[in-house]
């Protein structure tokens, strides 16, 4: 390839989608086309095409970008091609941070039909900013609208979800714009099973998903019923002809620097009368819940992790995970057991399984050959300085990041005028790569005396070391770093008194 190379970066926008609904022609093909003009034009050489054909708030949504900045920080690209700076970035401040450092640091320019935007130019990295800026302001109007728009639907009867619930499909209306659900008559049967095995046959949601599984009935999507899958079915108002509004409302939480979303089920959720049929009597389903509500186990659920083996061990028979089951109303130990209802892998008590997988890693360890002559000549005193500058540091980077905010606001809210905050911002952004290099020199600096130092000596004595944790999260934390995975296999139960509990298989997959 030539010595100055280009990529085109592609995305469709939520007006894109509407725009394309109403005939106006497929966005990305219309994209492609402005900008292979333009490069023919300029003589610009084009390497690679990115085409992003999913429509995500943020980065880590979004695949093609996240390739096409590791590229661009590779610095594989003299420039990058979009139909407007928007296109790159409409995240939170963070994402636009990435876009920006990537470009500017890698001095990659971003060309767009009306402007060239060159990142070693003051004042086109000011302008390049503030489009970012306005792009969000945009985003969030346009979400906000397309939100107020779908709760209208919903109080008009209409249905907004893209998968419609087992028992339905989803219909265009006629003559009217939105959606509303058809009784698929084939899965209608299941659901009045499921209300009839749980309610006139007095069934257990355990004993209703036994009896779907041996029928060999089969919900839509996976191989088998399971606890949760009835539940919901049970659940839902759908059935009795209503639709609902924020029964899953998205929520996001920040966890070691990730953005986690969730979807918990919300008690305080909008019911309101649907277009569609109901599939279930008002009757059948009020003693549904009232039976529901009876056998509901007073137990507060939250994401705090009790099982340390979650997410490590596995069935040696099936290849489902084994999970936790209490019995604190019988003052019985936890154990452990396969999550597939049909597999015949007998259970353990959990404390019992968890004890010998560390007596196994500690046996593993003290087997390792590991020269603990490096880490004995290592001189830390150097480094607890460097810690403690780096501490000092980081708190005054909150500080600018968090005036840079304010700045940001001050201008949304007309109090500063766009020169004003040009002018701000500068002066703070100076600031803010003045400390960046600073911490990026004594990381560095740590780095070079941590290159000879191993990570072994926490694995030393594991034992002990995993006694004194305090709860069943830090020592999940810990098992994961040090192996893969975990099996399980328990051929016979231990009846009599005198049985062997700790007759098991354990086939442990260590990562060193």
């Amino acid at each position: 390839m030539p010595n100055e190379t280009y990529a085109i970066y592609l995305r469709k926008s939520r007006e894109d989608i509407e725009a394309e609904k109403y005939g106006e022609g497929e966005t990305l093909a219309r994209h492609e086309k402005i900008l292979s003009t333009l490069a023919q034009k300029r003589n610009l050489a084009i390497g690679k095409i990115y085409r992003e054909v999913v429509s995500g708030e943020t980065i880590n949504e979004r695949k093609e970008m996240q390739k096409l900045l590791q590229d661009v920080e590779n610095e594989t690209w003299t420039g990058v091609l979009v139909v407007e700076v928007e296109r790159l970035a409409r995240g939170d401040t963070s994402d636009q941070g990435k876009v920006l450092k990537a470009f500017k640091y890698s001095h990659t320019k971003i060309i767009t039909p009306v402007k060239t935007y060159d990142p070693d130019n003051e004042f086109d990295e000011e302008y390049f900013e503030f489009g970012l800026f306005m792009s969000r302001r945009e985003y969030k109007t346009i979400n906000r609208r397309l939100q107020r728009g779908r709760e209208i639907s919903v109080q008009e009867g209409k249905f907004v979800g893209n998968i419609p619930p087992f028992g339905y499909t989803r219909i265009k209306l006629k003559n009217s714009k939105g959606y509303s659900l058809a009784i698929d008559r084939n899965e209608a049967c299941i659901v009045k099973e499921i209300f009839r095995l749980y309610l006139i046959e007095n069934n257990t949601i355990n004993s209703v998903v036994k009896q779907l599984n041996n029928m060999g009935v089969k919900p839509r999507i996976a191989e088998e019923w399971t606890a949760s899958s009835v539940k919901d079915i049970l659940s839902n108002p759908t059935y009795i002809g209503k639709v609902v509004w924020n029964r899953r409302k998205q929520q996001k939480k920040t966890k070691d620097g990730r953005i986690i979303i969730t979807r918990p089920r919300n008690s305080n959720f909008l019911i309101y009368d649907g277009l569609h049929e109901a599939i279930i009597d008002n009757k059948i389903w009020e003693l549904v819940q009232e039976k529901r509500k009876q056998n509901t186990p007073k137990v507060k659920h939250n994401n705090i992790v009790k099982n340390p083996l979650v997410g490590i061990i596995f069935c040696e028979k099936c290849g489902k995970p084994m999970q936790r089951r209490p019995y604190n109303k019988y003052n019985k130990p936890e154990v452990l057991m396969c999550s597939n209802s049909k597999c015949d892998n007998i259970s353990s008590k959990l404390y019992i399984v968890e004890n010998k997988v560390i007596e196994a890693l500690q046996i593993y360890f003290q087997n390792y050959i590991i020269d603990y002559k490096v880490l004995e000549n290592l001189k830390f005193s150097n480094n607890l300085i460097l810690e403690n500058n780096i501490l000092e540091l980081q708190k005054l980077l909150e500080r600018e990041n968090s005036k840079l905010n304010k700045i940001y606001e001050l201008l949304e809210n007309n109090i500063y005028s766009k020169e004003e905050f040009i002018s701000r911002s500068k002066k703070i952004k100076n600031n803010i790569r003045n400390l960046e290099n600073r911490l990026n020199e004594y990381n560095t600096t740590i780095l070079k005396s941590d290159k000879e130092r191993i990570e072994i000596p926490k694995l030393k004595n594991i034992m002990e070391l995993y006694k004194k944790l305090e709860n069943a999260e830090e020592k999940n934390v810990l098992l994961k770093s040090l192996v893969f995975k975990i099996t399980y296999l328990k051929r016979e139960k231990s009846i009599k008194k005198t049985s062997d509990s700790t007759e098991f298989e354990l086939n442990i997959f260590p990562k060193i």
